[in-house]
C-alpha cells in the first residue's frame, strides 16, 4: 500500500501531536479536565448524564468502548456499561479486540459452561495472543456466561496480519477484505505514536523514512479492518445483532481514525464511540470529534 511516503514527513513536521502524554505539572490538570465520574461530549463543557448517555446508545447498531489496557478502573467502568447496555438492549453481541477468530470454538465452548475459567484461558492461549492480564478481563467474561450473551472474538492472529504486511494485501486473511487507507490525521496520530513508543529520541523524519513504520501503518490498518470486519458480520448475520458492544482499545477509536473509519467505509454508520478518559492524556486532545462522550474514569 501507497503509505505518501513523501507526504507523511511534512505532515508530521507541520502539525502538532495528537495524543501528546501529560507531563507531571500537567497530571492535575488532565485529570480534572474531564471530572470524576462523569461525563462530557468533546467540544462542549457542560456534563451530561449518564440516562441520555444510554438514550443515545439506543440509536446505534455498534457501541465502542475504549480502554487504556492496563487501567483497571476503565475495564470497571466497561463492565458497568456492558451491565447498562444490557438492560436496555437484551439481544446485544460482544466483540473482544483482544482474541483472534480462531479461537471462536473455544469461546462458545466457555459460554456453553463446558469450561472453567482457567481452562478457557488456557484453551484459547491468553498469554499467547494477549500481553495483558486475563484478570481485567475475567469479569465480563464470566458476566456473559451468566448472562447467555454472545461473546466474539473480532481479531484476527499476528501472523496473518505479518503475511499480510510482507507479501502485500493479496494475502490478507480468508474472508477479509483490503482495509481503507488511512486518512492523513491518521497518518499524522499513528507517526507520534510510533515514534514515542517504537524509536524513543529518534527523529521524526528518521523514523517515517524507514520501512518501520510504513509495516507499523499497514499492521495498525489491517487490525483496525479485522476489527471493523468482525462487527459488521454480526449485524449481517442470519440471525442479526440489534447491537454489538465491542472492547476496543482507545487508540484504534480516538477521532474516528481506526475501526469507526473502516466500519464507516463497509456501510456501519450508526456507530457511537465512549472513551474513558486517562489521567495521562493532555487536556488538549479532548476537542470536538474525540470521541462521542467521554467518561472521567480515575
Amino acid at each position: 500500500m501507497n503509505l505518501l511516503r513523501g507526504v507523511c514527513i511534512a505532515l508530521c513536521l507541520f502539525f502538532p501531536p495528537l495524543l501528546a502524554a501529560a507531563s507531571d505539572d500537567q497530571s492535575h490538570k488532565a485529570s480534572s479536565c474531564v471530572p470524576l465520574n462523569s461525563w462530557l461530549q468533546p467540544g462542549l463543557t457542560t456534563e451530561i448524564d449518564e440516562p441520555m448517555v444510554l438514550v443515545q446508545a439506543q440509536l446505534n447498531n455498534v457501541v465502542l468502548l475504549g480502554e487504556h489496557h492496563d487501567n483497571q478502573s476503565h475495564h470497571d467502568w466497561q463492565l458497568r456499561m456492558l451491565q447498562a447496555l444490557h438492560q436496555v438492549q437484551p439481544k446485544l453481541v460482544i466483540g473482544l479486540e483482544m482474541l483472534p477468530r480462531v479461537v471462536q470454538p473455544k469461546i462458545d465452548r466457555f459460554l456453553r459452561g463446558e469450561s472453567t475459567v482457567e481452562l478457557f484461558l488456557k484453551e484459547v492461549e491468553w498469554q499467547r495472543y494477549w500481553s495483558f492480564s486475563a484478570d481485567y478481563y475475567i469479569p465480563l467474561m464470566v458476566y456473559a456466561r451468566e448472562q447467555n450473551i454472545p461473546m466474539v472474538a473480532l481479531n484476527v492472529t499476528r501472523a496473518k496480519v505479518n503475511e499480510a504486511v510482507d507479501q502485500g494485501w493479496a494475502f490478507v486473511p480468508d474472508g477479509m477484505t483490503v482495509p481503507t487507507q488511512a486518512t492523513r490525521p491518521y497518518i499524522r496520530h499513528l507517526v507520534v505514536s510510533f515514534q514515542r513508543h517504537k524509536f524513543p529520541g529518534v527523529k521524526l523524519d528518521m523514523a517515517v523514512e524507514g520501512p518501520a513504520f510504513r509495516r507499523f501503518v499497514q499492521k495498525q490498518l489491517l487490525w483496525d479492518r479485522a476489527m471493523a470486519e468482525g462487527i459488521r458480520a454480526q449485524l449481517d448475520a442470519p440471525q442479526k445483532a440489534p447491537m454489538v458492544v465491542a472492547f476496543i482499545g482507545s487508540g484504534h477509536l480516538m477521532y474516528g481514525y481506526g475501526v469507526p473509519h473502516q466500519l464507516q467505509s463497509l456501510g456501519v454508520e450508526k456507530v457511537m464511540t465512549m472513551i474513558p478518559w486517562d489521567r495521562h492524556l493532555d487536556c488538549r486532545v479532548l476537542v470536538n470529534g474525540f470521541a462521542d462522550v467521554v467518561y472521567g474514569a480515575e
